[in-house]
């Protein structure tokens, strides 16, 4: 989003931490603590409220024609966010907490609140479905929410979100349409893109010469060329999508080709190739772990934490982003919220090209809208070329597949058991173990 939502990457080692780290002159955040790097804290993130009061909303006069006229246009628009809700002294964004939200801060929050004199409390979730249940205590709380697509995707369908309308939404400077300018298939009817994360390969380079280094996900198969251990997720996500990737099926013919058995076969006899060499995974720290002291030569990790070894901890380590597999952030609402039109409007500035930019500058996730990419350049603090680090600039995102997690609700028992039956390599029943940890929260 492996994708179990067990453990959230976002607060791990980020840009911020690097500039603690390396420059002269930090910014005032602190390293997250353990318990919020597992994306399990529920305490509040630092609201920057306390930077600037808000001024008290304005009342407007309204004249029966107006409030007649209003009222129409409720009616017509029942399914879309056109509320003339009364502006309110604060929003509260519910997001996945640490170093994440701090960079979320930093482009959105505080430049919103200093635009329009509305405070943004944060309040961290835990990733799971049921903090967008309408029953849930939460739901008339929270103003916005930062969700997953596979949460995106469930809570739409069943009704506990409300529908955004993207004609309010701004277009790019050049006056690209919010439509091209968006990556294809990733506006939706309940939220609106914000970034995108994803597992790529990292291999170390102490362990091949300098003139023959992995260049492909192809690369990640052959240890004639490439001697050494691989370290992958333990389940069938990201593993099957990569494997078929390396064998040459194009990322959008993965789905389709392991829907069949003959694409499943595909896949397994791909893995084959490295069958004796591989360490399972279960935690999301540990591939980068098994690099370091050498246990493994080449890895699939989350480009989060990739970026965390070789900038904030000089690893020697490499990025190939060919076959990587990414998955989508979206600012979404809940059904019910107070403040639906100055949530709608906080959507649209932190989807702003020149916001989006800005937070992949302090974070290694990539904007989800072409006109954004252009705009990311190096760290604010760090001499540090973020366009390299994240998915979706044009040299990374060549070769990239959206992880598709309605079709692995459909099929991951099924292909659970298979990879199960094939680690065995008798035919067998044996368990690989838990399920790997995903960039999400559980």
């Amino acid at each position: 989003m492996i994708h179990t939502k067990t453990l959230r990457l976002r607060t791990l080692a980020s840009l911020l931490a690097v500039a603690v780290m390396l420059s002269a002159s930090p910014p005032a955040y602190t390293e997250p603590t353990e318990e919020e790097e597992k994306g399990t804290a529920a305490e509040e993130v630092a609201s920057p409220a306390a930077e600037a009061r808000p001024t008290e909303p304005q009342k407007a006069a309204t004249t029966s024609d107006e409030t007649a006229k209003s009222n129409d246009e409720k009616a017509a628009s029942e399914d879309t966010i056109t509320a003339k809700d009364e502006k309110p002294d604060k929003l509260t964004i519910a997001s996945w907490g640490g170093a994440y939200s701090e960079s979320q801060r930093r482009a959105y929050f505080t430049p919103f609140q200093s635009e329009t004199g509305i405070s943004i409390d944060v309040v961290s979730h835990n990733g799971k479905f049921d903090s967008l249940n309408p029953d849930d205590a939460n739901k008339l709380k929270w103003d916005i929410i930062d969700v997953d697509s596979g949460a995106l995707e469930q809570a739409c369908r069943d009704g506990h979100l409300e529908k955004v309308d993207a004609s309010a939404l701004i277009k790019a400077s050049d006056g690209t349409s919010v439509g091209d300018d968006f990556f294809p298939d990733t506006l939706h009817e309940c939220g609106v893109p914000s970034v995108a994360w994803s597992s790529a390969i990292v291999f170390d380079k102490r362990a091949f010469k300098k003139k023959n280094l992995p260049k492909t996900a192809k690369d990640f198969f052959d240890v004639k060329r490439f001697p050494g251990k691989r370290a992958l997720p333990n389940g069938p996500k990201y593993t099957l999508e990569l494997a078929l990737m390396a064998d040459g099926v194009a990322p959008d013919e993965v789905y389709q080709t392991l829907a069949t058995e003959a694409g499943v076969k595909r896949a397994l006899n791909r893995l084959d190739a490295i069958r004796d060499h591989i360490v399972w995974w279960e935690q999301a720290h540990q591939p980068l772990k098994l690099l370091d002291r050498q246990g493994v030569t080449m890895a699939v990790a989350f480009n989060g934490r990739i970026f965390s070894a070789i900038v904030a901890e000089s690893k020697p380590f490499g990025i190939v982003w060919d076959g990587q597999v990414f998955d989508v952030d979206l600012w979404a609402i809940p059904k019910g919220s107070p403040h639906l039109k100055s949530a709608l409007e906080f959507i649209a500035f932190a989807t702003k090209p020149t916001q989006l930019a800005r937070q992949a500058g302090w974070f290694p996730y990539g904007p989800m809208r072409r006109s954004a990419v252009e705009l990311v350049g190096k760290h604010p603090e760090v001499d540090v070329d973020m366009s390299a680090y994240i998915p979706t600039s044009k040299q990374n995102f060549k070769r990239a597949l959206r992880l598709n997690a309605s079709w692995w609700r459909e099929h991951e028992d099924e292909l659970k058991k298979r990879l199960q039956v094939w680690t065995t390599g008798d035919g067998g029943s044996a368990d690989t173990g838990s399920d790997a940890e995903s960039e999400n929260a559980g």
